[in-house]
C-alpha cells in the first residue's frame, strides 16, 4: 500500500532489499535516538527489519527524495526519523496520512492510551517545538534508567 497526498509518498516496508539498504542509511544518518546508542550491525538490522514488531511502518518521500520513516507500534506511538529540515505542514501532512490510514487501538488501562502519541527524543528540540506548533500538546517526560553512569 502506497499513500500519497500533494508530493509527500508514504511508502510501507514490505521489506525489500531496496527498503532495508534505505533503512540502514536512515539509521546511520540519525541525530536523535531514543531506542539505541550505536548503529547495529548490518545483519541485525536485516533480521529486525525483517521481523519488525510494528502495526505500520514507512518510509516517507517527497519528490522521490527519502525524508525520513514512521512507524506506529501496538501501544499506539508513533515514532518519527527525519533525514533533512521537514517543515511543520509536511509533518502535519504526514500525520494526517497516517492516522487517515490507521485508527488508534481501543484503551486498555495501565497497558495502552486510547489516542496516538508521539515519543520524541527530549534533545529534538526543533521536532518537540514543531510538533507543539501544529498542535499537539506535551503530555509527559520519560525518565531512564542508565547503567555505566
Amino acid at each position: 500500500m502506497n499513500i500519497k497526498v500533494v508530493d509527500i509518498v508514504l511508502e510501507e516496508i514490505v521489506p525489500t532489499k531496496e527498503q532495508i539498504v534505505e533503512l540502514y542509511n536512515q539509521l546511520k544518518q540519525r541525530t536523535f535516538s531514543i531506542s539505541h546508542k550505536a548503529v547495529p550491525q548490518y545483519e541485525d538490522h536485516i533480521d529486525f527489519v525483517s521481523n519488525h514488531p510494528y502495526r505500520a511502518w514507512f518510509i516517507i518521500k517527497q519528490k522521490k527524495n527519502v525524508i525520513g520513516t514512521i512507524y506506529v507500534q501496538h501501544d499506539n506511538s508513533i515514532g518519527l526519523n527525519f533525514t533533512n529540515n521537514v517543515t511543520e505542514e509536511q509533518i502535519a501532512k504526514i500525520l494526517s496520512m497516517v492516522t487517515a490510514q490507521l485508527s488508534p487501538l481501543d484503551a486498555a488501562p495501565s497497558i495502552r492510551f486510547g489516542e496516538f502519541f508521539l515519543n520524541v527524543s527530549s534533545s529534538n528540540i526543533e521536532l518537540q517545538n514543531k510538533l507543539k506548533n501544529i498542535g499537539l500538546t506535551e503530555s509527559q517526560r520519560s525518565f531512564c534508567f542508565v547503567k555505566d553512569k
